[in-house]
């Protein structure tokens, strides 16, 4: 439902959460940029060998591969993780490197990635925090959590969370509730006790009323939906609905 009812302009009673779980890119953070050349960069310089191929070779088997991966991904909520996915790009080429692909990971996102935090984050998730709420953070993502949290630890973010879950730990996607309840679980409160916030209807609001969440919509453009319990505009407004509502 709506935050307001047109013939009623009283807010709505939304049940004290016990804890909050946020989406990650789009909502805790604005990932700014992705730079895949600079992370294949990363990686062919762990060659065991000289590279004897073209890059371009290497550049037009990714696109391949992020073309036969993605419909389906989505489709069927089904993540393929970055491990699974450098495999396919390099193994036809019997490319090896110095080190296994899993612990280049890390690597691979710090050359590639670069995100700002959102405006009121980090204060928002440490007041929580002081409340006594369990936070954490459900993210679809082909990279492993590890990575989610090491780019929310560079901004301040991580020491709040109990818990980041990554889609690619877990094999399927959002908004498929099986990943919202095994963050329920591990953050140790019933879903119906967690509020969700996430920026996309499709995925975070969907998954998370699936999965008996309170859907909490980040919109800082505003905008209203039948499928979300709150729209707020800021972390400032979440934080002061969260305690309104514990109130």
């Amino acid at each position: 439902m709506p935050a307001t009812a047109d013939c009623d302009p009283r807010p709505v009673t939304l049940p004290p959460p016990r804890g909050v779980l946020f989406d990650y890119g789009g909502t805790l953070v604005e990932e700014a940029a992705f730079d895949a050349t600079a992370g294949m960069n990363t990686l062919l310089a762990h060659l065991q060998h000289p590279l004897a191929i073209p890059r371009d070779a290497i550049i037009e088997r990714a696109e391949l591969v992020a073309r036969e991966i993605k419909a389906r991904r989505d489709e069927f909520q089904i993540e393929t993780p970055w491990v699974s996915v450098t495999h396919l790009t390099y193994d036809c080429f019997g490319l090896r490197f110095t080190r296994p692909i899993p612990e280049l990971e890390l690597a691979f996102w710090s050359a590639s990635v670069t995100t700002h935090p959102m405006p009121g984050a980090r204060e928002t998730l440490f007041a929580l925090g002081q409340m006594g709420l369990r936070l954490g953070v459900v993210s679809n993502s082909s990279f492993r959590s590890h990575a989610i949290r090491h780019e929310l630890a560079k901004h301040g973010l991580a020491d709040p969370l109990s818990i980041v879950l990554a889609s690619a730990d877990y094999a399927v996607r959002k908004p498929n509730p099986l990943l919202f309840e095994a963050a329920a679980g591990l953050l140790g409160v019933p879903a119906r006790e967690l509020w969700f916030v996430g920026d996309r209807l499709d995925t975070d609001m969907a998954g998370a009323r699936a999965a008996g969440m309170t859907p909490v919509w980040f919109s800082p453009n505003g905008g209203e939906s039948d499928a979300v319990a709150l729209t707020v505009t800021s972390f400032e407004e979440l934080l002061e609905q969260i305690q309104l509502a514990a109130a």
